[in-house]
């Protein structure tokens, strides 16, 4: 006769895995507003460091000549700020999120020891 896992472990394996998927997403925005924040503070610095000449801004596939470079590094400041929020926004999450999935994780395992 094989063993049948109870309903309620079952229950709670299937909130390990969202738990788990959950985890991985959250991980992977973090990792790539992180990169846009780097790559926003580092235009940043070079754009302040820059003493003249021209300065061109990405739109799509094209490069715009950008006539006002006070306008552009306010721009830039505030997306890195924001960009700030929504990382420190999500750490939280992520660190709620392997809380629960470690807690979840232990309360299967004693439930399949026991």
């Amino acid at each position: 006769m094989a063993f049948q896992v109870p309903k309620e472990i079952q229950d709670k394996l299937a909130n390990f895995e969202q738990l788990k998927q959950q985890l991985q997403m959250i991980m992977a925005q973090r990792g790539e507003l992180d990169a846009r924040k780097k790559e926003t503070d580092s235009s940043i610095e070079a754009l302040e460091n820059l003493e003249d000449g021209d300065v061109y801004r990405r739109v799509g596939d094209l490069l715009i000549k950008v006539n006002d470079r006070k306008d552009l590094l306010k721009e830039l400041k505030e997306e890195a700020e924001t960009l700030g929020v929504r990382v420190k926004s999500l750490e939280t999450q992520e660190k709620t999120a392997k809380e629960m999935y470690e807690s979840l994780g232990k309360e299967i395992n004693e439930a399949l020891k026991g």
